[in-house]
């Protein structure tokens, strides 16, 4: 039987056989409570990504740090580990993600020419825990893919970090009276792994838009058959209580570096 990617074990499923791809860990590591420190292992030069995971390009040298909760892995390529493994050896899940060990990853990672970015949350939601809201009043949502609505919104959205080589797929789009106010696009991170985007004008923002939106996107990736997933900085309160409004909870915390330099 094919597994339902859309329930609550088939979407934990696709996020632990991506997580375990790009952390070249087991599920076990993931999942027993421990911290583990493990060796990246070598790069395929058919990809420039990791197969098994996102498509986001693998920088060389490579540190990854991932947590679902319950203690993490730290991933890295075999030349960081004179200084990582002394760095993360022994310590528990909160330890992980201290200033004082980002700040020396960073500094580290400089050295490399690679930026550090996170730690980010990441959400997830089942098909069991969607909730979807109605457009709030004088607004309607469509879900298309249409060039110029998407241009028109990028403006508003952030850009993507160097190195994800994603493509945008589908998206949810907000129409007012004037045309166009928001979208919540999806970009495809892999086969099977969407990640969602919004983006609504700033004076229509505090209006419901932004859940209402979510919810739609959401159900068209289920629709789709893909697993969506919902990013927020550590910081980001409105973004988390959007999507939460949605049913979207805590997946995993990623903190990672990446090559900045221009190729």
């Amino acid at each position: 039987m094919t597994p339902n990617r859309a329930d609550r074990a088939g979407v934990w499923a696709v996020i632990l056989d991506t997580l375990t791809a790009e952390q070249y860990c087991s599920r076990e590591d993931l999942l027993d409570g421990e911290v583990h420190i493990v060796e990246a292992g070598p790069t395929d030069n058919e990809k420039s990504w990791i197969p098994g995971g996102r498509w986001f390009d693998r920088s060389e040298p490579y540190f990854s740090l991932v947590s679902v909760g319950v203690g993490g892995v730290v991933t890295v390529s075999p030349e960081l580990m004179s200084w990582v493994r002394p760095l993360y050896e022994g310590v528990d899940r909160d330890q992980m993600m201290e200033p004082l060990r980002i700040a020396e990853v960073t500094t580290r990672m400089a050295e490399h020419g690679q930026k550090t970015f996170g730690p980010f949350p990441r959400w997830i939601c089942a098909e069991e825990d969607l909730r979807t809201h109605p457009a709030p009043d004088g607004y309607t949502i469509e879900i298309r893919d249409d060039d110029e609505d998407r241009r028109s919104m990028n403006s508003e959205q952030s850009g993507r970090r160097p190195g994800e080589r994603t493509s945008h797929r589908f998206r949810a789009v907000a129409i007012g009276a004037d045309g166009p106010v928001g979208s919540a696009g999806v970009t495809a991170d892999s086969d099977d792994l969407y990640q969602i985007h919004i983006a609504v004008m700033e004076e229509h923002r505090g209006r419901g838009l932004g859940r209402a939106l979510t919810g739609a996107i959401t159900r068209a990736a289920f629709d789709h058959g893909v697993v969506p997933y919902y990013g927020t900085t550590s910081v980001n309160t409105w973004s988390m209580r959007t999507a939460i409004s949605c049913g979207f909870y805590p997946g995993w915390v990623h903190f990672f570096s990446r090559d900045i330099r221009a190729s």
